[in-house]
């Protein structure tokens, strides 16, 4: 998850365990980077399944993704891990204003909940190779077939914002994981969610937790189809899938 501002983004973030064992982070205010109620189950199912991005991975064929909101690198983690063990080509661009420090990542335990993959290890010497706090700009990482172009600045700016150059192209899926409408309004509004909707290729999916009315009425008019899905076990009883017509 990511805050569209710097002086807004969550101070010391707690390592939290949620229901299915996998750890997440935790704002004082008590809202989590994922769900707590499963952050692995909600990263397989909410975004790795419910996009396409698995179908089209078992598939073998070439994707591409945007994450609004990297935050801890779960969802990363989860659909690198299919594209390497498919052999499918995966580029993944990733929108992060507040990173994680490497120290907080090995809280998490991604290493161990993703056994045998090496790629949380990577990604976390990665990390640490940037700073404590990484220059504002674009960072890749090759892992495989896996390319990684991690924007650390301000979603609005690089997505929604004049000339909005710095990701480019369109994308099969977008993982949209800011947090919620109430702590973060402005990646909700009408505005950044019609800039989301026209990164889809035709026939690509946004799939978000939220299924909140004014977000459904924004895709909604940004010409995608939108849809609740069923929730992950234990968690939210809909989720959002909305996708661009082919």
């Amino acid at each position: 998850m990511t805050f569209n501002q710097l002086d807004d983004a969550p101070q010391a973030p707690e390592v939290v365990v949620t229901r299915d064992g996998s750890r997440t982070l935790q704002l004082a205010g008590g809202e989590g980077y994922k769900s707590l109620a499963g952050a692995l189950t909600e990263a397989r199912l909410v975004y790795l399944e419910a996009s396409g991005v698995a179908e089209r991975l078992r598939a073998g064929a070439a994707t591409r993704v945007l994450e609004v909101g990297f935050g801890t690198g779960l969802l990363f983690l989860v659909t690198a891990e299919l594209a390497a063990t498919t052999g499918t080509e995966l580029t993944y661009v990733g929108v992060e204003n507040a990173l994680p420090s490497a120290d907080l990542l090995a809280e998490l335990g991604y290493d161990q909940l993703l056994a045998p993959s090496q790629l949380p290890a990577q990604l976390r010497a990665w990390r640490e190779s940037l700073g404590t706090v990484p220059a504002p700009g674009q960072h890749d990482l090759a892992l495989g077939a896996t390319r990684l172009a991690l924007h650390t600045a301000d979603a609005l700016t690089c997505l929604a914002g004049p000339g909005s150059g710095s990701v480019e192209g369109t994308f099969h899926a977008v993982y949209h994981d800011a947090f919620s409408p109430r702590t973060n309004p402005d990646l909700w509004d009408a505005r950044f969610l019609t800039a989301l909707a026209a990164r889809l290729t035709p026939g690509g999916r946004l799939v978000s937790f939220s299924v909140a009315g004014s977000v459904r009425r924004a895709l909604t008019a940004a010409g995608l189809a939108v849809a609740k899905h069923t929730g992950p076990p234990g968690g939210k009883r809909e989720v959002l899938v909305a996708t661009r017509p082919a």
